[in-house]
């Protein structure tokens, strides 16, 4: 428990950012700006001040986009997301107490604050490596992506497995431009089955259900026009689970995270479950399988790295995804990402 507090500490004022409400603590200290503001600030103002503000706002993780010169609606729900947690007047106006906790208010530019950091709880995304992990059936790169803290806590995000279920690769691409939590050695897939994507299919192009096909736990299900499940004829026979097996085995990662629709929840009842639905806000549920649950990823990983943890994620359908949606989810993998 103690462990799931100091996560939520760390990320509460990104979960606030997402207007995500509950009693989410405040970040941890960041590096101060080495600007300053003069004047007050609100939605509207287009100056070089805003640029400070919004670099004050982004090392924290309030904002996402930015910095710009342009005071506008993400920024506006960001300062929001501020002074509600500091427990300020929530006005979305910067003036001298919201700029004061923002650590960027000086009355006189002279007395900007001292660029001296204390200890960053971020590091800005760059790539470390790019690895071609395996190729489909049909000859398509599985490629992943390094970011973050190499020799990090080894966290790994696969975006889609089933090909027509493909908002999570908007969640790793978002993932890939986005301030990463300091000390997390993050690896992204967007597609671990690139022949669905860009074929619209559920499974692989033999038709396989590669959340059926892992090696681990794997059971016949054969293929049937009834449903889409199929596990292919043996334990891990496709190129695609191949290549993700042995990936898994060369990392080691210590939390996966796998992207699914349209079920709107978060698979189980564990700790990270329940952190990372808080910080989505979302909710915790059992999910089921409607054949039979044989050779799925994360049981895989459970069972072949030591104290790993494999995280379902169920996204709503497509036609209800949002940008905020997705943003909450990028919230949710840095507030878990540290471990829990």
């Amino acid at each position: 428990m103690h462990s799931f507090l100091r996560t939520r500490s760390f990320v509460g004022a990104v979960i606030a950012a997402c207007i995500i409400t509950g009693g989410i603590a405040t970040p941890a200290a960041h590096a101060a700006p080495d600007c300053a503001i003069t004047a007050k600030l609100k939605r509207g103002t287009v100056s070089a001040e805003v640029k400070c503000l919004e670099r004050a706002l982004v090392d924290l993780g309030y904002q996402l986009v930015g910095p710009d010169n342009d005071f506008g609606r993400s920024t506006d729900t960001a300062v929001r997301a501020f002074q509600k947690a500091k427990k300020l007047q929530v006005d979305g106006i910067v003036g001298p107490k919201t700029g004061a906790a923002l650590g960027i208010w000086a009355a006189n530019p002279a007395a900007a604050p001292s660029p001296t950091p204390a200890p960053a709880t971020t590091v800005r995304p760059a790539l470390i490596e790019s690895r071609i992990v395996g190729t489909s059936v049909e000859g398509r790169n599985i490629v992943a992506n390094r970011y973050g803290t190499k020799g990090g806590r080894v966290v790994l995000v696969i975006g889609v497995i089933h090909g027509d279920e493909t908002a999570g690769a908007k969640v790793t691409k978002l993932l890939a431009s986005t301030p990463i939590p300091k000390g997390v050695d993050l690896w992204l897939i967007d597609t671990m089955n690139p022949d669905g994507s860009a074929n619209g299919w559920r499974g692989n192009a033999n038709a396989v259900d590669l959340n059926r096909n892992f090696s681990h736990d794997w059971s016949s299900i054969p293929k049937s026009s009834e449903h889409r499940q199929y596990s292919g004829e043996s334990p891990a026979d496709q190129p695609e689970t191949q290549a993700i097996e042995a990936f898994v085995l060369d990392i080691k990662p210590a939390l996966t995270i796998w992207y699914h629709q349209d079920l709107n929840v978060i698979a189980g009842s564990s700790a990270t479950a329940k952190a990372y639905a808080a910080a989505a806000g979302m909710t915790t549920n059992s999910v089921g399988c409607t054949t039979k649950c044989t050779g799925t990823a994360g049981s895989f990983v459970r069972a072949k790295v030591a104290n790993a943890v494999s995280l379902l994620v169920e996204l709503p359908g497509t036609s209800k995804i949002t940008d905020e949606i997705i943003r909450r989810q990028v919230v949710a993998v840095h507030a878990v990402s540290p471990g829990v």
